[in-house]
């Protein structure tokens, strides 16, 4: 979860820059959960909301970022089924931001298109290809801004490439494939769109 708590507040900072920002920014907010499993991780966040009162009247926004290596399909589709079902009382949708196999493949995309399917492992020793001192939870992004728009374009590839195939993004057999740059032009519309 660091890893993406620390890239989001990253760009979130960065696209800020220099800007006269006149209403309230997005929070990127990394709530940490005890398991790595999407349902759990779908109900934590209604339960954080519905304590919270966080709520779409108020503009808020939830994603739940997940990753598909700890995941099987029941348990993703099943989370997928939580979220837009706005359960345990919850008064916002939660917006899945899907990576399979983990966020790490944001990375590799900066890099290089990557269209066959990966192991973590596998991820990571490419990865290791670019930045050889490659380890968890360790910010990179000042080595990844520059190439921001190949990884956009080939996360897009992807999306089509799934989509020609008749494979869901939001599932397991998506592999490789992402949603952080959706989520990230999310962020950018939310702060520009003033």
């Amino acid at each position: 979860m660091k890893t993406e708590k620390t890239y989001f507040e990253r760009y979130k900072s960065k696209i800020c820059q220099g800007r006269c920002i006149r209403r309230k920014l997005p929070e990127v907010k990394v709530i940490p959960s005890k398991n790595c499993g999407a349902i759990a991780n779908i109900e934590f966040i209604n339960s954080y909301a519905r304590n919270e009162g966080v709520s779409d009247r108020d503009g808020d926004c939830l994603i739940c970022v997940i990753d598909c290596d700890a995941n099987k399909s029941e348990n993703i589709n099943q989370a997928i089924k939580l979220a837009k079902g706005n359960k345990n009382g919850s008064k916002i949708k939660v917006n899945i931001c899907l990576s399979n196999p983990s966020f790490e493949l944001w990375y590799l995309l900066h890099f290089e298109l990557c269209d066959k399917p990966l192991s973590q492992e596998g991820l990571e020793a490419k990865l290791k290809n670019y930045i050889s001192d490659y380890k968890k939870n360790v910010d990179y992004y000042d080595v990844l801004e520059k190439d921001m728009e190949i990884a956009m374009m080939h996360a897009e590839y992807l999306k089509k490439h799934h989509f020609e195939n008749g494979i869901k993004l939001l599932s397991i057999e998506s592999n490789p494939s992402t949603m952080v740059p959706y989520f990230l032009k999310h962020i950018q519309n939310f702060v520009i769109g003033q």
